[in-house]
């Protein structure tokens, strides 16, 4: 008797592991992939803040180097606006890391146009 119990519970253990191993599997998959999306949303916000930061400080730099004087005096038109961009887009560029721009061109395509509507929607605030 003793003897079919044990060869029973050695069928049952037989026919539970590859279950109860697939379950930990998935389970661990699971994991896993709430890890790299947590990681990877981590990264997303440090990048894209980085960004922000970044476009800010450009645009207070040129705001105060260039355009300022430039009203001031009046002398002000739309080819000193588009020097200002390219000066703020040059500066934001120089200020973000290696990292931050690849992260940005992956997902957004093309880094200066991205760069450019937030420069652009920054002014717009500061105005």
């Amino acid at each position: 008797m003793q003897e079919m119990l044990m060869n029973l519970l050695q069928a049952v253990l037989v026919a539970a592991t590859p279950i109860v191993t697939a379950y930990i599997v998935k389970l661990l998959n699971a994991k896993a992939e709430e890890a790299k999306e947590a990681m990877n949303n981590e990264l997303a916000s440090k990048y894209i803040t980085e960004a922000k930061d970044a476009i800010s400080t450009a645009v207070l730099f040129v705001e105060q180097k260039f355009t300022e004087e430039l009203k001031e005096s009046g002398n002000f038109s739309a080819a000193n606006q588009i020097e200002a961009l390219k000066m703020a887009l040059f500066e934001a560029r120089s200020l973000m890391s290696v990292e931050a721009k690849r992260f940005l061109e992956e997902v957004y395509g093309d880094l200066d146009n991205y760069l450019k509507s937030k420069i652009e929607a920054e002014v717009k605030l500061l105005k």
